[in-house]
């Protein structure tokens, strides 16, 4: 059996189920369980939990609000859980009016290795990852690639691909209230547009700042 960061497992001999959060040495994973803990175990001492990243409500049909505005952005990264608890559960949050295909991926050298790939209707959101707050400084690069679609009239769009790593700097800042979510979490925006300087801005930049001649 294939496991990757984030499965939900039970333990064969014991009433204990986690997320994998790191794999170890001679065929050991470490499973982090509701307490937070990461406990280390042979991987056939452990059974996948299926199903472990759907939610209850995933096979209801969602129907457009009526003459609802056409939201083109706000997806994000979330991140859930506390420190003090040990475990960090991963989600996308797609609050646009777009149906995506996301694939998330480990980045390991030159190297990248399928984490999570699914599709997330408008306006909901999934889990796709979890990982312990205790290896912070070690929580990989991911590459996320994010494709948009919608049977409603809207401008052509290029597809998401970035690179992203999150920091222990990156949790000092307070959690916000995702309404889709009902949960306050970290939140990472996917789809801000990039700033492009321009030439032309770099060249009035510099001469704006040339020093006066006296």
């Amino acid at each position: 059996m294939t496991y990757k960061i984030g499965d939900l497992v039970r333990f064969v001999d014991e009433p204990i189920e986690g997320h994998i959060t790191s794999f170890q040495a001679n065929n050991i994973v470490g499973v982090t369980d509701e307490t937070g803990f990461e406990i280390p175990v042979p991987q056939n001492k452990i059974t996948l939990v299926h199903g472990n990243m759907k939610r209850e409500d995933d096979d209801l049909v969602r129907t457009p609000t009526p003459n609802a505005p056409f939201i083109e952005r706000g997806i994000f990264l979330a991140i859930e859980g506390e420190q003090k608890e040990g475990l960090a559960k991963f989600f996308i949050v797609n609050r646009t009016s777009y149906d995506i295909l996301v694939s998330l991926s480990e980045i390991s050298g030159t190297k990248r290795t399928g984490l999570f790939a699914e599709k997330i209707m408008r306006k909901d959101f999934v889990q796709v990852y979890s990982a312990n707050f205790s290896n912070l400084g070690k929580w990989p690069t991911f590459q996320i690639q994010i494709i948009k679609h919608s049977k409603h009239p809207h401008q052509p769009t290029a597809p998401i691909d970035k690179e992203y790593r999150v920091k222990p700097l990156d949790l000092v800042n307070s959690k916000e209230l995702d309404e889709i979510m009902d949960s306050k979490v970290w939140l990472f925006e996917l789809d801000k547009p990039e700033e492009n300087i321009g030439l032309d801005k770099l060249k009035d930049h510099f001469i704006s700042h040339r020093p006066s001649k006296k």
